[in-house]
């Protein structure tokens, strides 16, 4: 696929793969730090990574709703026909984890992902509670509410939705924690698996924090990957 970049693992052949989907708020795509950072992460530990760059305000005009979506699903399934992975997840950032939590919610999810990673991510498009330029560049200033339900991560959660690792900062100034915490509360209702990270400082965009002892979390994710990743192959 043309908007795909493929970051793959020393040793590729079957590895599970993750496709990584940066944020930017739905105006623009944080390549760099929330696409070939955590790709190469990835490659570090085994998995092949693919890396989304999907339309934003950017490159048309808003609202962009739904070309991002029918970008990620149509990502998801070209990899998972196409490449063959072991097991396959979806990783979002910021907006990027709200196009990720939507694509892990879709009807067709439990067929085609085994996992999610959402890392500080819009959730709701309730507007007490969303990034409001991403509600906006998604679906415009003045979204039906129906249309904007919809899109609201929390309210498509189901018994079957893959496991999710969910990563947020109580105090983020653009993305607030309620996000993470109304997404945690719906997969706890259905009984889906996992695991809440909330530190209690950091901006939005921390990343992945490698060098910032007091803000890292990766190797919470890394002990959860290993955990996810590789459930249920003997059986």
């Amino acid at each position: 696929m043309h908007n795909l970049t493929y970051y793959p693992a020393p040793n590729p052949e079957n590895a599970t793969g993750v496709l990584v989907v940066p944020g930017g708020g739905y105006g623009y795509v944080n390549y760099d730090k929330e696409g070939i950072q955590p790709a190469k992460w990835l490659n570090e530990r085994g998995f092949n990574a693919w890396v989304l760059n999907y339309t934003t305000a950017g490159t048309r005009a808003t609202p962009i709703y739904p070309e991002p979506m029918k970008e990620a699903l149509a990502a998801v399934k070209w990899i998972k026909d196409g490449c063959s992975p072991r097991k396959l997840g979806i990783w979002g950032w910021s907006a990027g984890g709200h196009l990720s939590a939507i694509t892990a919610t879709h009807n067709e999810a439990p067929q085609l992902l085994d996992f999610a990673i959402l890392a500080y991510p819009v959730i709701s498009m309730d507007p007490s509670i969303t990034h409001l330029g991403s509600l906006h560049n998604l679906l415009g200033h003045k979204a039906d509410e129906h249309l904007r339900d919809s899109m609201c991560a929390e309210t498509r959660v189901t018994k079957d939705t893959p496991p999710v690792f969910l990563f947020h900062t109580a105090n983020d100034g653009a993305v607030p924690v309620q996000n993470a915490l109304v997404f945690a509360s719906a997969l706890a209702k259905h009984g889906r698996p996992l695991q809440l990270m909330i530190l209690p400082d950091g901006p939005h965009g921390v990343g992945m924090a490698l060098d910032d002892p007091k803000r890292t979390w990766t190797d919470q994710l890394d002990r959860w990957l290993k955990e996810f990743s590789t459930a249920n192959d003997t059986e």
